[in-house]
């Protein structure tokens, strides 16, 4: 299981090796761990190619997703830019990708780690898994411009006109047919000065990668390059887009979204000191996530 992880900033994450198998040029590419599941090696990350790297064709342990941020990544025939993206369910053939130097992307994997195989004998142990995510349908290959899609109202609100708007990149397709459980990936755009004064949480994962514009919420600020990763049931709101550009990232699910509501809310702490003096060791809340040091400290008292 993932940690719950809220306001990380990227740019306080340090640069580890790329896991990217089988590639040329990986000695000029990093990556910044953004969430990791320790159990199963699903991971989130970003990646930057200093130089020029490519791959064979091959296939995936993981179902795996790139989101290009900037740059040039050419899959197969397909030249993909910014704002363009890929996914392939494990097991499924890929063909051969070039990146050029320069580039950076955000990787995303689920049910595996970061292993790849170029040896067609291989794929024979994903068939049993039904080559999706949830699905027992046969998976393939999704290539999205997002550059040409227009932004639709939330699917996920009966009022389309106060929520954020979407562009839906992936959805397992047989997700209602197995309990909402399949994964959607999607851009969220929350125009200029949106505002939503509700707490809310749902029964699935949630996932965010800030993009562009900012966003102040109960657990900070966003920015470009801040993220959060939120297992199901966590409370979170009230959220203020900014006036300027509003707020837009890269958000994933495990899952359809459904929003409980709580309205009226209260947080209070109340005991009596033992042993301790709570102005020299104050106390803190069970399970708050792991946290930026540049966002810096949790303000309890106003929280």
């Amino acid at each position: 299981m993932r940690p719950h992880v809220e306001a990380i900033q990227d740019d306080d994450l340090v640069w580890h090796r790329v896991e990217l198998p089988k590639g040329s040029g990986n000695q000029h590419v990093v990556q910044r761990n953004l969430s990791f599941d320790e159990e199963d090696g699903s991971a989130s990350t970003r990646l930057h190619f200093r130089k020029a790297w490519s791959r064979p064709g091959g296939f995936h342990d993981a179902d795996t997703e790139w989101y290009i941020m900037g740059g040039r990544v050419k899959l197969g025939n397909r030249i993909l830019t910014k704002g363009c993206y890929w996914r392939a369910p494990a097991g499924l053939a890929v063909p051969p990708i070039q990146v050029d130097a320069g580039t950076d992307i955000l990787l995303f994997r689920e049910y595996g780690d970061w292993g790849f195989s170029v040896s067609k004998k291989d794929r024979a142990k994903f068939i049993s898994r039904g080559q999706n995510t949830v699905s027992k349908a046969r998976g393939e290959l999704t290539i999205v411009d997002s550059n040409r899609m227009e932004w639709m109202p939330n699917a996920y609100e009966g009022d389309t006109q106060r929520f954020l708007k979407l562009k839906p990149l992936f959805h397992d397709p047989a997700s209602p047919k197995n309990n909402n459980t399949g994964f959607i990936t999607m851009l969220a755009w929350a125009p200029p000065g949106w505002s939503d004064n509700r707490l809310v949480h749902h029964p699935v994962f949630e996932e965010a990668y800030s993009l562009e514009g900012s966003l102040d919420y109960n657990f900070g600020h966003a920015e470009a390059g801040t993220y959060f990763f939120r297992p199901a049931m966590v409370k979170h709101g009230h959220f203020v887009a900014g006036e300027e550009k509003g707020w837009w990232g890269v958000f994933r699910l495990d899952g359809d979204l459904i929003n409980w509501i709580t309205i009226n809310s209260k947080v209070i702490i109340e005991g009596d000191a033992i042993n301790y003096d709570p102005a020299v060791n104050p106390p803190v809340i069970s399970g708050i996530p792991v946290r930026s040091r540049s966002v810096g400290p949790w303000d309890l008292e106003g929280q």
